[in-house]
């Protein structure tokens, strides 16, 4: 079994070694454009969700409206073939 003071130096390595590797991609430039590109990807998503609601609002607009005009036939149908 490991004892707390392993766990704790086993964590401390990671962070550590994360750090490490942070700072070699960051001098290499690897994480310069990586804002830029996840703003680019949420304009994306906004857009994309914009796009689907609008979709989604004119079909629910048409099906109630479909729904109005089946309401106000129906009676004079009924009406007619009783």
């Amino acid at each position: 079994m490991m004892s707390n003071t392993k766990v704790v130096a086993g964590v401390a390595a990671g962070i550590a070694a994360l750090a490490v590797v942070g700072i070699v991609l960051k001098k290499k430039g690897h994480l310069d454009g990586l804002s830029a590109k996840a703003d680019e990807l949420g304009s994306d998503i906004k857009e994309r969700f914009a796009s689907v609601k609008d979709y989604a609002r004119k079909r629910f607009d048409e099906i109630t409206q479909k729904g109005r005009e089946t309401t106000e036939v129906a009676p004079k149908v009924i009406e007619t073939n009783v």
